[in-house]
């Protein structure tokens, strides 16, 4: 009998609101003729000026609209280049009509102010994916990519070695080996950049971050096992010109990020990112002769630009430079560089990674189409990703709270661009990326030197098929040439060499289907197969689903496979700073799983613009196979070791996780989760 109270006292607010105003909007002509409008914005005036709009809808193809009943009585449309009505609804007045007439005049240029949440979850994507705002990255001024998941519930980022200082975000209970890193849709971080990487990308060269939970688009590979993390990168075409930040700290800790924008003209536009931080002080708070954290010095530089032709295509070409060394160990070290003769006489350890990485985009629209409006044709789809999470901050403002009423014209103006989301033109995209990454290092008495050359190449086309259904479909293929050799010595007096390099190339096509009916469903189905040099062919199949009950109530699930490479020493690089031997039993094969989950988010109203909101899911991953180090293999013999080999029995984890987010008050926002995690190897 409680449960059923509770599941009432739950769902009470979502019947509550049950009761909806529908109506019709049409757009009238000079000659009088009327037209329905598609994607009219529809809100309810708030009662007070700088109150939140209660609720916004946009109008169906048919120019129909259904809005959820507000404590309003003025209700209002407006669409771009047409002059916006408002119509006082009494009780039981059903249907409501506007008319619209043309705007005669220009519009005005119209400056939007507001507050943006720091993170939150989307609604409007099937996979569960949590958004880091410009706003959240903000509030880390001295941030690199590990510190932004500080504020994150879905992500954790702990230390895999302490000594040297490598980290490693964890996702549904597992390492971020198993999460693909995507830097705007293309795949990132990759091989020997994985232990150090999350440091290499300064958090102020970042606009938003997307969190994806389980398994992804089929579209940027197989590698997505528990989830994909997009970083979206300042763009060149940012209004401010120049952003400049500056950190110290009592630890003397300095960091120092540019960015600067120019617009050359109104086709090309180019942004500079530069970056420059070190550790100034050793530290040793606990007294026990080593140092609490590495020494770093650490440069990078980016170039990004952009060429969009009139026509639709668009040009995204750019490049990143990065140099870093990493000292630590004991406090009276002097170190020397990798490769020079050393004495051992105190424990130490300096890595040097340095790397060079450059891209290249073309978006290629295949037929312009108008949407109705002459509204230019935006670019190929590919790139559609790169300011889609904008757009659904967009359409989600009406439920953020505290934002300025100014919202109301600011909905007006992108209700144009959210039709069009909804439509893809016939379009291909090609995609082009280039990685050099070289480590040289040593951890003691162990020498691990490595040179990691990755090209990838994907070609994608995407087309809406009527209303309700979308394709997607491509082919890709990823060519890596590591060099890699391991000199394990140990305390005992052993020497042993590893040869861990490889050749790999991967050849793969794919295809997704997506059906979206109206505001209530979308799901979407994909899969790619892959012919792997080393494995042979791999089948990646995956689909997600995400079905709105009501307009704050969104039930989500997926399932899928995925592959990834292992790379053994690099996957755990912690076993470098150990003074055991380092054994293989056999060659590591593919590592393979399946992820399923489950997930079920609702507004709930209460709080700051009655915009609380819970989000309760379930994820189970299982390996078909993994890469096992085992660190207490022969842990009491004279000589200690760890052994790598390929998973033997069952190995799998389940994380229930629930979030619960509340603004009790303007300018004030509570997060509170829980999460519980099972895991077996």
């Amino acid at each position: 009998m409680k449960k059923i109270l509770i599941s009432l006292f739950i769902l009470l607010p979502f019947f509550a609101n049950a009761q909806t105003v529908r109506g019709k909007v049409l757009l009238t002509g000079e000659q009088g003729d009327t037209q329905p409008a598609a994607g009219a914005v529809v809100y309810w005036v708030p009662e007070r000026a700088g109150d939140r709009v209660e609720h916004l809808v946009y109008t169906a193809d048919d120019g129909l609209f259904s809005i959820p009943a507000g404590r309003s009585e003025m209700l209002a449309a407006s669409y771009m280049g047409y002059i916006e009505d408002t119509i006082r609804v009494v009780s039981g007045q059903d249907p409501v009509e506007f008319i619209l007439r043309e705007d005669a005049g220009t519009l005005d240029v119209l400056h939007i102010t507001g507050r943006r949440q720091a993170n939150y979850i989307s609604r409007l994507t099937p996979v569960k994916t949590e958004v880091i705002t410009a706003a959240g990255l903000c509030k880390m001024a001295c941030c690199n990519l590990a510190e932004s998941f500080e504020n994150s519930a879905s992500v954790s980022v702990g230390f895999t070695d302490a000594v040297t200082g490598a980290r490693q975000i964890r996702l549904l209970g597992l390492s971020g080996n198993y999460t693909q890193m995507l830097e705007e849709n293309r795949p990132a971080m990759r091989g020997i950049q994985v232990p150090f990487g999350l440091s290499f990308i300064p958090g102020q060269w970042l606009e938003s971050i997307q969190i994806a939970k389980g398994t992804g688009s089929v579209v940027n590979g197989a590698e997505a096992i528990t989830g994909q993390i997009n970083m979206e990168f300042r763009k060149p075409t940012e209004v401010l010109p120049l952003f400049v930040n500056l950190f110290l700290n009592d630890a003397l800790r300095t960091e120092a990020n540019v960015a600067s924008s120019l617009q050359l003209n109104d086709r090309w536009s180019t942004v500079v990112l530069a970056h420059g931080s070190a550790d100034l002080m050793r530290h040793d708070a606990n007294g026990d002769g080593f140092m609490d954290e590495p020494l770093t010095n650490r440069y990078s530089l980016a170039n990004r630009w952009l060429y969009a032709h009139p026509s639709g295509l668009q040009l995204r070409f750019g490049f990143r430079g990065l140099y870093e060394d990493r000292k630590s160990g004991e406090m009276d070290n002097d170190w020397v560089l990798p490769g020079q003769a050393r004495d051992n006489a105190i424990w130490g350890s300096r890595i040097l990674n340095k790397g060079v990485n450059a891209y290249v985009k073309l978006g290629i629209p295949l037929v312009k189409h108008d949407h109705n409006h002459g509204q230019e044709l935006a670019p190929a789809n590919e790139h559609k990703h790169e300011h889609e999470v904008e757009h659904e901050h967009e359409m989600e403002q009406e439920h953020v709270a505290g934002e300025d009423s100014d919202h109301q014209h600011e909905a007006a103006l992108s209700a144009e661009a959210a039709e069009d989301e909804n439509h893809i033109d016939p379009n291909i995209a090609l995609v082009v990326d280039y990685n050099l990454h070289k480590q040289d290092a040593y951890f003691g008495l162990k020498d691990f030197n490595s040179l990691q050359n990755d090209f990838f190449a994907n070609a994608i086309f995407m087309s809406s098929l009527g209303k309700h259904h979308k394709i997607t479909a491509g082919v890709s293929a990823l060519m890596e040439n590591l060099d890699q050799v391991l000199t394990d010595r140990w305390a005992a007096g052993g020497e042993e060499s590893f040869d861990l390099g490889r050749r790999e190339n991967v050849y793969g096509a794919y295809g997704e289907y997506t059906l979206e009916w109206g505001d209530k469903l979308v799901f979407i189905a994909g899969a790619r197969a892959d012919y792997n040099t080393l494995y042979g062919w791999l089948f990646t199949p995956g689909a997600n689903l995400r079905y709105n009950f009501t307009e704050n109530l969104v039930f989500r699930a997926n399932a899928g496979r995925g592959y990834r490479t292992p790379y053994s020493i690099t996957d755990h690089i912690g076993v470098l700073s150990t003074g055991r031997r380092i054994l293989f039993q056999e060659n590591p094969d593919v590592e393979e799983a399946w992820t399923y989950g489950l997930n079920l988010t609702m507004v709930l109203p209460f709080g700051y613009g009655s915009n609380s909101s819970l989000s309760i899911e379930y994820f189970r991953t299982d390996f078909m196979n993994q890469l096992i180090a085992d660190q207490e293999y022969l842990w009491d013999s004279e000589i200690p070791s760890i052994l790598f080999y390929n998973l033997e029995g069952r190995s799998y984890t389940n994380t229930w996780q629930a979030d619960f987010t509340t603004e009790p008050f303007n300018g004030f926002s509570v997060l509170a989760t829980f999460r519980y995690n099972d895991s077996k190897v």
